[in-house]
Formats: C-alpha cells, structure tokens, sequence
C-alpha cells in the first residue's frame, strides 16, 4: 500500500465516525438567548451611570 493511499484509507475511516452532540439541536440557541439577554440586563443596570458624575 503506497502512502497516498494510506492517506485516504485513514481519512475515509476518520469521516465515519459520528459524534452525537451531548444535548438537543433546540437547546444551544436557548442557551446563546440566555446569555445574551443576561448580558443585556447587566448593560442595561448600569445604562445612567454617566450622568450621576
């Protein structure tokens, strides 16, 4: 077997291995919202900050 052909030998074996994701495909979004809204209320907690010096 020359080496080119091991490379793809190898790189087939390798694309069919399947990887479930550890949780469902709706939760990552729910996630991504979540921290995006937090981070909204802690912008939004310091919003007059300014204007009191």
């Amino acid at each position: 077997m020359s080496v080119p052909a091991a490379l793809v030998t190898a790189a087939v074996e390798a694309t069919e291995e399947h990887h479930e994701l550890p949780l469902d495909n709706w939760v990552y979004p729910v996630i991504a919202a979540s921290a995006f809204f937090v981070l909204f209320l802690l912008t939004y907690a310091f919003r007059n900050v300014s204007n009191k010096h």
